[in-house]
């Protein structure tokens, strides 16, 4: 039975190039790719100093990186670190330096991903706000009935594709490269080992040592996603239904006139305005713990509770409005997220302290 890896369609031109620099294994598919180094502390990072142990240099990471680019994908990779001279430097410090600047790699990534995605969903909920308005616009005659109106509702509109857009363009068409060069190392590099004159002097199997590199468990990426979700949501239904109040507001206002109770209308508004303020600041208090900062902390203590009694009593009163039956329903649904996401995250936190 032949093996998944010969159906692979490989360029034996650029085998046989790859061939006259590196050692390849073309039965296994393992290319064993040597770098040379004339001095130990070309590898290591000058700005950094420390006397037991030495920082891998991150240029010279990114330049393996490059490297292993080139080699065909269906290839695994050997990195062969060849030095001539390794002054006072130990070979297992160099090597316990290279996991360590993978491993630091690792945590800028979590916190460029958190920043990214964090602006990714402020543009989500500036562009569905516009988009909102402006189908709300239409639908009300907000801008009235000529073909300039149209222009300008049409401008709106593309005004609020644009934000949406830009959202996809960050989350999906832009990877980090610490991400690329992470799981390009995790997926593809077998061994890195240190070697001189005589032969390998420090090795060590990256497919066991990568998994050391995965600093968030699973717990705690479930807990970010729904901090991050939760908030977006809570922000971007709070906005939504403020603009639906002031509009009802206008309405009755202006088309029952007198005939209303100004004091049952203030009321009214008063308490969807409470609502509206609870889910803007519960939105902001979740994207706050997500970013982990200690910003809002007691409101979230208090929001935590406060969310599902609210979207409780909303629904136990609204039986027959399908429409704010379901608005109470996705309410309860984001609340749960969220409690999920901050219970999580205060748990983390105090594992986290019980630790140290």
């Amino acid at each position: 039975m032949k093996k998944k890896k010969d159906k692979l369609i490989v360029n034996q031109r650029e085998i046989e190039l790859l061939g006259k620099y590196y050692e390849v294994d073309n039965e296994n598919r393992i290319v064993t790719m040597p770098l040379h180094y004339d001095k130990a502390s070309d590898l290591i990072n000058g700005k950094i100093i420390s006397k037991d142990n030495y920082l891998f240099d991150y240029d010279e990471l990114t330049t393996i990186n490059n490297m292993i680019r080139r080699v065909p994908i269906m290839y695994k990779i050997n990195i062969d670190i060849q030095i001539d001279d390794y002054e006072d430097y130990e070979p297992e410090k160099l090597l316990s330096g290279f996991n360590d600047q993978m491993e630091l790699n690792q945590f800028n990534y979590i916190r460029e991903n958190k920043l990214k995605f964090l602006k990714a969903g402020m543009l989500l909920i500036v562009g569905i706000f516009i988009l909102f308005v402006v189908g709300y616009g239409k639908i009300n005659k907000w801008f009235g009935t000529s073909e300039v109106a149209d222009v300008y509702s049409e401008i709106f509109d593309i005004f609020g594709w644009v934000f949406i857009w830009e959202t996809v363009t960050i989350t999906f068409l832009t990877p980090s490269e610490l991400s690329v060069n992470s799981n390009m190392f995790k997926r593809r590099v077998l061994n890195v080992s240190f070697s001189n004159n005589e032969g390998v002097v420090a090795q060590e199997d990256l497919g066991t040592k990568s998994r050391e590199w995965e600093s968030e468990k699973r717990l705690e990426k479930t807990s970010r996603w729904s901090l991050l979700i939760s908030g977006i949501a809570f922000i971007a239904t709070g906005l939504l239904n403020l603009v639906g109040s002031v509009s009802a507001l206008y309405e009755i206002v202006t088309e029952l006139g007198s005939e209303v109770s100004i004091s049952g209308v203030l009321i009214v508004e008063a308490v969807e305005l409470i609502i509206v303020t609870v889910e803007i600041f519960g939105g902001i208090s979740a994207l706050c713990r997500y970013m982990g900062k200690r910003y809002l902390k007691i409101y979230s203590n208090i929001f935590a509770g406060i969310a599902i009694l609210m979207a409780t009593y909303v629904l136990s009163t609204s039986i027959g409005n399908a429409r704010m039956v379901a608005s109470a329903l996705v309410t309860i649904a984001i609340s749960i997220l969220y409690l999920f996401g901050y219970i999580s995250n205060i748990v983390i936190n105090r594992r986290y302290k019980t630790k140290e």
